[in-house]
């Protein structure tokens, strides 16, 4: 036979469990029905973007940071040959006229990689009525520009991993990336033999070195190379003069005429000296008294 008082202490037991479990339902109720506004009436406003951002169902519509409702529905449209998403935005009533046919909505994330909202910026024409479009606007400053980097980044990562570009390529070609290595060698081989040839002009005792450190050395090179190209430049004048058509020589070299009858008198003067040697009886006479 059962025990009085176990009965009862189990029955009270039942009876906490219950209340509990009913308390329980009753918050849930209250939770659900603030974010669904099932107990109070809703207002549809729809927007449409070819693309909205990551926005899904559920997600919250707000208005100067202040919840007002949530992300009620997804669908596709055509419009002009072209495919659209429409979003649903479920609006409480009490707040619905603060949209007005005028407001603008803005897809914004809750920080940089966070989930996405509807922002909505309030305006000054009418409410907006059941069913009633406002327009979408991109969003813009630093959340957006963090976007564009990260997808600008998401972008070089796809394109390093799959070997497009220089960069990729050397990601992914070895042989790229030993050509590579190869020339970094031959850098450094060279950026040492270029420190090699400073050293050896610093230290060394040869011609070069001498003329870096000895001012009187190099002033006198200074003064020989200035007396080179005096001498040049003098050189020149002459050579000038020389093919000039006002020397001798430059008329010689521009006038056949000339060269030509001082070859005649070259020749008819040979001739003469020839004749003279072999009857000198003829020109020289002497006379003895």
């Amino acid at each position: 036979m059962r025990n009085p008082k176990e009965l009862k202490w189990r029955d009270l037991k039942t009876g906490i469990f219950f209340v509990l479990g009913i308390g329980f339902a009753a918050y849930l109720g209250i939770v659900i029905g603030k974010n669904t506004s099932t107990f109070t009436g809703v207002t549809i406003v729809k927007i449409m973007s070819k693309d909205v951002n990551g926005l899904t169902e559920n997600n919250f519509v707000a208005v100067s940071g202040k919840k007002i409702g949530t992300v009620s529905n997804l669908t596709f449209k055509t419009r002009e040959n072209s495919l659209y998403v429409v979003a649903d935005l479920r609006l409480r009533n009490e707040f619905a006229p603060l949209v007005t046919r005028d407001s603008k909505a803005t897809i914004r994330s809750l920080g940089i990689l966070g989930d996405k909202y509807v922002d909505i910026t309030t305006g000054t024409d009418r409410p907006v009525r059941n069913g009633e479009y406002i327009r979408l606007v991109p969003e813009g400053g630093l959340q957006a520009s963090a976007a564009e980097a990260i997808t600008k980044l998401n972008t070089l990562l796809e394109k390093l991993n799959s070997g497009k570009g220089p960069a990729g390529r050397l990601l992914t070609d070895e042989k790229m990336g030993a050509e590579l290595q190869e020339t970094m060698t031959n850098l450094n081989k060279t950026s040492a033999e270029l420190s090699k040839v400073s050293s050896d002009l610093s230290n060394g005792n040869g011609l070069l070195p001498r003329l870096i450190k000895d001012k009187s050395l190099a002033d006198n090179t200074s003064k020989t190379l200035e007396s080179l190209k005096n001498t040049t430049a003098k050189a020149e004048t002459v050579l000038e003069r020389m093919n000039s058509d006002q020397s001798s020589l430059g008329r010689l070299n521009s006038d056949p005429a000339l060269y030509n009858n001082l070859n005649r008198t070259m020749v008819s003067l040979d001739s003469l000296l020839t004749d003279m040697k072999r009857k000198p009886g003829r020109y020289v006479r002497f006379t003895l008294f």
